[in-house]
């Protein structure tokens, strides 16, 4: 049976603590090393997302990957809280998409893609790939939402159709 060589195990070595570094610089250090001033993070949300409806906002141009019609706002109840951040509404549209209810998902993930989050491009492009939640399944359309997400630093995975 062959074994490593000192060598060859400084090197699987050098390649974990390389790979490690780089997940910690992405997903922590660069935001708070380039922009020192921005606010920690929010924390996770635990409580049901809610909100007051705000008003129709317009998709950017077509070349990001988002929709050129106006967008909807989730649905919601009257009596809610104040409008959410874009990570509580990926964080809402991820909760959701994960209980089938792929609907109200859409409004939040729709808002959290104009943000600019990539989790969120993810979720919607896999939902416009398979034709979810009143989407009209297109694989065009699907590939400008995971170009989007790779364009904010993030790889989609889907299990296609």
């Amino acid at each position: 049976m062959a074994s490593l060589t000192p060598l060859s195990k400084g090197l699987i070595g050098l390649a974990v603590i390389g790979g490690m570094a780089s997940a910690v610089w992405h997903l922590y250090l660069k935001d708070r090393l380039m922009n020192p001033a921005a606010p920690p993070p929010p924390p996770a949300v635990s409580a049901p997302m809610t909100q007051n409806p705000p008003a129709a906002v317009t998709a950017p141009p077509a070349q990001s990957g988002v929709p050129d019609k106006p967008l909807l706002p989730p649905k919601t109840n009257a009596a809610q809280a104040p409008s959410l951040s874009v990570a509580e509404h990926a964080e809402a549209g991820r909760k959701l998409v994960a209980s089938g209810n792929f609907d109200q998902a859409r409004g939040h993930l729709e808002q959290a893609v104009q943000g600019g989050n990539a989790a969120a491009a993810c979720l919607l492009g896999d939902m416009t790939l398979k034709g979810q939640g009143g989407i009209a399944a297109s694989q065009d359309k699907a590939a400008k939402l995971f170009q989007l997400a790779q364009s904010l630093n993030a790889i989609c995975f889907s299990a296609g159709q």
